[in-house]
């Protein structure tokens, strides 16, 4: 028997992806009112729920699509959100890391969606993983420098760890679109032959 929406939604592991969205809501509102400290707690407190709810849906056995679904959002929305508090705090990175970081997410989305509509799934690669953690970790570590939790030389260490896996992990997420792009070209002929065929089948059951 098919799940239906509130169903799913209701799972363990799915209600945590939703909060984390909350929780990185509330943590960005705080962080820009100036309250960096607070503002750095709660964003840690959002990003151990992504690991945290993976765990629990195959403990629990609530894998859903939905789950799949939400996964994928509330990581764009936890790094994008990271991304855009950092850039904006006068001891943050250059602006253009955002832009760097949303060109890549933009093009990987277009093209797996394209793929998906003519049923070609491209799965998510190892370093696609490896660019989450190398973001989850690097935003701890910069929000420490940029709250200015530690004293030196703990706040330098800081930073750099930040800088370090911030430019990692945007190296690791255009090798990984680099990977996803050519799935894309080699499957590119396979899509418009499918896409073809189905548009041919919806015209004949149109004329009949």
């Amino acid at each position: 028997m098919a799940r239906t929406f509130a169903e799913d939604l209701r799972t363990i592991p799915n209600m945590l992806s939703i909060s984390r969205m909350i929780v990185v809501t509330v943590a960005a509102a705080v962080f820009f009112s100036g309250h960096y400290t607070l503002g750095v707690i709660l964003g840690i407190i959002a990003g151990a729920t992504d690991y945290l709810d993976g765990i629990l849906a195959r403990k629990l056995n609530q894998v859903t699509k939905l789950g799949e679904i939400l996964d994928q959002f509330s990581d764009l929305f936890f790094e994008s959100a990271c991304i855009l508090m950092l850039v904006t705090h006068p001891e943050g990175p250059h602006p253009m890391v955002l832009f760097v970081y949303l060109v890549r997410e933009f093009w990987v989305m277009t093209i797996r969606r394209f793929l998906a509509d003519a049923q070609i799934n491209i799965a998510s690669s190892f370093v696609g993983k490896l660019k989450t953690n190398f973001f989850g970790w690097c935003f701890a570590a910069y929000f420490f420098h940029v709250a200015h939790v530690f004293p030196e030389p703990f706040d330098t260490i800081m930073f750099w760890l930040g800088v370090i896996g911030l430019y990692g992990g945007l190296f690791w997420s255009y090798l990984s679109a680099w990977q996803y792009t050519r799935q894309f070209v080699e499957h590119y002929p396979e899509a418009l032959r499918r896409l073809a065929a189905r548009s041919a089948a919806a015209a004949e059951g149109a004329e009949g």
